[in-house]
């Protein structure tokens, strides 16, 4: 997870080549579809092309951004590695093509949710007409929370459900044997009741071997947060679990519980009784950063699918390469271990990174995530063209 990003010179070179090559590109739709530049008016080509080509051509496109990326060049730059990108020293922002801005901003406002490339683009109430990122000083009077709040920032924006289809893909294909990655959409409570009937199904097939749910969700309807969990279970009594282990995020020092730490508890309850209550440890990596009212908004950590990615990940791996040291060894020994394997928060020596090396591993894995969008879209054009052919 080592930052190799270019330079502000060479970012702004590319930046320029990329706004080229979508000039022609529009210049080349218009003249082929000159029934459809419907916000073209009486205002000169070049002005047309610079201020409304582009929302005309999302206009009229069925899938713009797929038609957008069967050009090499362009796909090229809405798909390069966090290497080829300058970020801004202290916002975290990076250096985008002001026509590359545009096209994530519309393809977020008028495409669905598939062509939404993460943490790219801000609220459609937060753009202009033409798909730009509107000034702050324009925002109307009276909204501050849409002022201030998180989403004008790419380090601080939300994660969307293309982000969560990359973790679970990533996390269940760890899944085999009596590893059991549950990384669904829901909540936790839901993902009990699905451990404990997978478990008295193994029981009626006469399973005996200790089964291990790795689950990752939204803590409640009440709580949305992020955790993971491991669950235990043994075939012959699944009602109850051999041993529950659950791991927050936020920033705290063992053995103080996370302050979400009744939502676990209710959770548990709801499904396996009160008595659950007994066994529930406290496994939590203090990872994030807790949001401070009246700090600029991209210093807010919205992270946590990334901590409980990464913790379940952990898990998983721990389950297949040391299940003995989750049946019967110390919290303290399996944080360790999680540790040594979450090599993007830890140092070897299991000390915790500084604040600015997560913000850095996170930031690039939120590029990344943007860019396995595009990719996945690159892949299914070539399908479509193999199969036209």
């Amino acid at each position: 997870m080592q930052q190799y990003t270019c330079t502000k010179e060479i970012a702004e070179a590319a930046n320029r080549c990329f706004e080229w090559e979508v000039y022609h590109f529009l210049h080349t739709w218009v003249q082929n579809h000159e029934d459809k530049t419907l916000l073209q008016f009486d205002q000169p080509l070049d002005e047309y092309l610079a201020n409304d080509a582009l929302r005309d051509f999302f206009l009229n496109t069925r899938h713009p951004i797929q038609q957008l990326l069967k050009n090499r060049s362009i796909a090229c730059h809405l798909g390069r590695r966090a290497r080829g990108v300058y970020f801004d020293p202290i916002s975290g922002d990076p250096l985008l093509a002001f026509t590359e801005q545009r096209i994530y901003n519309l393809a977020r406002r008028m495409d669905s949710e598939r062509m939404h490339v993460p943490f790219r683009s801000v609220h459609p109430n937060k753009q202009t007409e033409a798909g730009d990122t509107a000034e702050i000083s324009t925002y109307p009077t009276g909204s501050e929370e849409i002022r201030y709040n998180s989403g004008n920032h790419f380090t601080s924006r939300p994660a969307n459900g293309n982000v969560f289809d990359e973790h679970s893909k990533h996390c269940t294909a760890k899944s085999a044997g009596n590893l059991h990655v549950l990384f669904k959409r829901g909540f936790l409570e839901e993902r009990l009741h699905d451990a404990k009937a997978l478990t008295a199904e193994m029981h009626e097939a006469g399973e005996t071997q200790p089964q291990f749910f790795v689950i990752f969700s939204r803590h409640s309807l009440i709580e949305g947060h992020f955790g993971t969990s491991l669950v235990i279970m043994d075939p012959a009594n699944p009602d109850f679990p051999r041993r529950v282990m659950v791991c927050d995020t936020l920033l705290k020092e063992l053995p103080h519980h996370p302050r979400w730490w009744h939502h676990f508890i209710a959770e548990y309850s709801n499904v396996f009784g009160d008595a659950i209550a007994e066994i529930v440890e406290d496994l939590s990596h203090p990872l994030q950063k807790v949001n401070i009212k009246g700090d600029n908004p991209y210093r807010h950590d919205w992270d946590c699918p990334y901590y409980a990615t990464s913790m379940a990940a952990a898990l998983a791996d721990l389950v297949k390469n040391n299940p003995d040291l989750l049946l019967n060894g110390s919290v303290h020994d399996i944080h360790n271990a999680m540790k040594a394997i979450m090599q993007d928060y830890y140092h070897p020596d299991h000390e915790i990174k500084t604040r600015s090396e997560i913000q850095q591993a996170n930031r690039l894995k939120r590029w990344k995530s943007g860019r396995e969008v595009i990719k996945d879209l690159v892949v299914e054009i070539s399908r479509k063209s193999s199969y036209e052919l």
